[in-house]
């Protein structure tokens, strides 16, 4: 195959030096020769391309090959700039010269080509349009490049080379993935013993007799048994917001009678349709997007069912994109998020293509840093994204004021309500200090609510809400050419489990607006008792005024994880957070009831780090946060995807 490529090569160099290179001498003198070789290279190239590996291979590889070879190339460019004297040798001319003299030929032949075969007239006219084109394009990449530059900041640029770093020291270099597939399998070995039961029982293939309906009850009932003993007695943050078990059978109830059910077919169930357009309409009434004009009833916010909060979030950002992108000619999207946003919009921004420009909070009140907001705005800005409250210290973001700034710079306000949208509205209502969040601001574009929190029903719901239909119109997915039928979702899901909108549907219709007041007021009281008793320990401070659910504190005697450690042994399940190095506690119906249980078991605990002093040792997650914070991105990825592998694991 070799010698089959040398004998074209050498074929194509002769006729490209016996038939072109009188035409090359003619139209660029001396340097036919030159053009005549990068031809044969080009030729060659092909040849190869044809007889070895697939093209799409050839092309990754030469990219991939390209990348380290331009860092390098300017890198040494630099050296030779500033320390001339140490450089081996040096570059006699700048690239751009040889871009410049690249353009000078290829117009030179184009040219010549045009004026042989083409009337001087139209010859003229294409040159010139040729000249504006690439003036043009030219133009567009410096204004692109020059945006983006000005746009990223060192802490991106520096994240991305280590992330990068790391990856092709991982994949290049045999003795460094040795290593560390050494480390992770030795991990993976820790976590697994840590994260599961040793003598579980594992299913690994579909039994090839079926087990009666008796025995597979039991022992789902005996599983859940004991693994709902934790939330049960009040010892878990979040996660089971309601637990009263009259509630939780109306929601079984109610599953059951729609277990078959799918949205995606409203021909057979249209009350599941019924329940989600009613469970929008009322959450859209309930952050004041209903305007009641005399006896008639006008919606103008308009919502959507999700299966989350995650998804409510990424469903917005996609929305805003569409909508944004295409009003205003917008080809490289940004979202402005402050650093205590959910990680949801890092998952949307990574799903969608969009930028996702971080700005920080301030650092006494833990609200996102307005005037940093304001400054990075720019001309791709398509969203702002805000919180009420915030999931790491559960504050609400000045929304009134990125109410004006969105409107005054025409882009989109997302308000993720996920965690309050469900407590902030009926505290407010009873009285309770809460700043405007809602659709009352005309900036606010939308909103995500989780009915599946605060709003008591089964997992697995959420409300997208959106200020005009438009705006919600660009959320769905149309594919009109595929032949399976006319195609259209307003989720990403197809099919989605109709049993939990009717779930959904009885929650919000049992519990009413009383309900939903009395328990919100047991939540908030119980959430000032907390925080009032926990700035009081010895050694610990509040992050944040807490106005909602969520307890945050941290310790600037000791390390704060080593509390969280002492608290899981006695049976608590709390949020670790970081930067800064803090603790929560998200309260719900049940920690309403074991409240006192709270404080004295923390108590106890920060009392045993202080006597222990700095001599108390780094375990669990005082251990893990200990070691991620002086670790760079890339291994901080490896280990959380070995975490995520164990846990998938059967």
């Amino acid at each position: 195959m070799s010698n089959l490529r040398d004998l074209i090569i050498t074929t194509s160099r002769e006729y490209v030096s016996r038939h072109l290179a009188n035409h090359f001498e003619r139209s660029l003198g001396s340097d036919s020769e030159v053009i005549s070789t990068v031809l044969v290279m080009g030729i060659g190239t092909i040849v190869w391309a044809k007889a070895g590996p697939p093209k799409s291979v050839v092309v990754r590889n030469f990219r991939n090959f390209c990348a380290p070879l331009c860092v390098f190339g300017m890198g040494y460019r630099a050296v030779t700039v500033l320390f001339p004297s140490i450089a081996p040798f040096t570059v006699e001319h700048d690239l751009f010269d040889y871009v410049v003299n690249a353009l000078h030929y290829i117009y030179t032949v184009m040219e010549h080509y045009s004026s042989l075969h083409l009337p001087p007239t139209l010859s003229t006219a294409l040159m010139t349009l040729f000249r504006d084109l690439v003036g043009l394009s030219i133009i567009r990449m410096i204004v692109t490049y020059f945006q983006t530059f000005r746009r990223t900041s060192f802490s991106e640029l520096k994240k991305e080379v280590i992330e990068g770093g790391f990856q092709w020291a991982k994949n290049t270099i045999p003795m460094v993935a040795a290593e560390l597939q050494k480390e992770e399998d030795k991990m993976e070995i820790d976590l697994e013993a840590s994260l599961k039961d040793a003598n579980r029982t594992r299913t690994l293939a579909i039994p090839k007799k079926g087990r009666t309906s008796r025995s597979l009850l039991l022992d789902l009932k005996k599983r859940g048994k004991v693994e709902n003993q934790k939330w049960e007695d009040g010892l878990v943050s979040g996660a089971v917001y309601c637990g009263e078990k009259d509630h939780t059978e109306l929601l079984n109830a109610a599953y059951a009678a729609f277990s078959l059910a799918n949205p995606l077919h409203p021909d057979i169930w249209p009350s599941v349709n019924q329940f989600e357009a009613e469970i929008c309409s009322m959450t859209a009434s309930m952050m004041n997007g209903t305007i009641h004009n005399m006896e008639d009833i006008v919606d103008t916010v308009v919502g959507c069912l999700s299966s989350g909060g995650t998804e409510s979030i990424i469903l917005a950002a996609k929305a805003h994109r569409e909508f944004y992108c295409k009003r205003k000619g917008i080809k490289h999207p940004e979202i402005i998020s402050c650093t205590t946003a959910h990680a949801a919009i890092d998952k949307a921004c990574e799903i969608l293509g969009c930028r996702n420009v971080k700005i920080g909070y301030d650092p006494d009140t833990y609200q996102l840093d307005i005037d940093a907001l304001e400054s990075a705005i720019s001309s791709d800005t398509i969203l702002l994204y805000s919180s009420a409250p915030t999931f790491p210290q559960g504050i609400v973001d000045p929304i009134a004021a990125l109410s004006e700034l969105a409107i005054k710079h025409d882009v989109g306000l997302h308000v993720d309500c996920c965690l309050g949208g469900f407590v902030l509205p009926f505290a407010k209502k009873m009285g309770y200090e809460v700043p405007d969040f809602d659709f009352t601001l005309k900036g606010v574009t939308s909103m995500s609510c989780d009915t599946h929190k605060y709003g008591y029903a089964s997992k697995g719901t959420s409300v997208v809400l959106y200020r005009n239909k438009e705006l919600r119109r660009a959320q769905y997915f149309c594919y009109p050419e595929w032949t399976g039928g006319l195609y259209v979702t307003p989720t990403i899901a197809g099919s989605r489990p109709g049993a939990l909108s009717a779930a959904c549907w009885a929650s919000m219709m049992a519990m009413g607006e009383d309900g939903y007041c009395e328990r919100v007021e047991s939540i908030m009281d119980a959430t000032q008792e907390i925080a009032e008793a926990v700035a009081n320990l010895p050694g610990l401070y509040l992050l944040g005024d807490p106005k909602s659910m969520i307890v945050c504190f941290d310790s600037k005697d000791f390390n704060i994880y080593r509390v969280g450690d002492k608290m899981t042994k006695l049976g608590w399940s709390l949020n670790s957070l970081q930067r800064p190095a803090c603790i929560h506690l998200c309260v719900t119906l049940k920690t309403v009831e074991h409240r006192e249980k709270f404080i004295d078991d923390l108590s106890t605990c920060v009392d045993e780090v202080v006597f222990e002093g700095n001599d108390g040792a780094l375990t669990g997650n005082a251990a893990i946060y200990g070691m991620s914070g002086s670790m760079p991105p890339g291994p901080i990825n490896e280990l959380l995807k070995c975490y995520t592998d164990t846990i998938l694991k059967a």
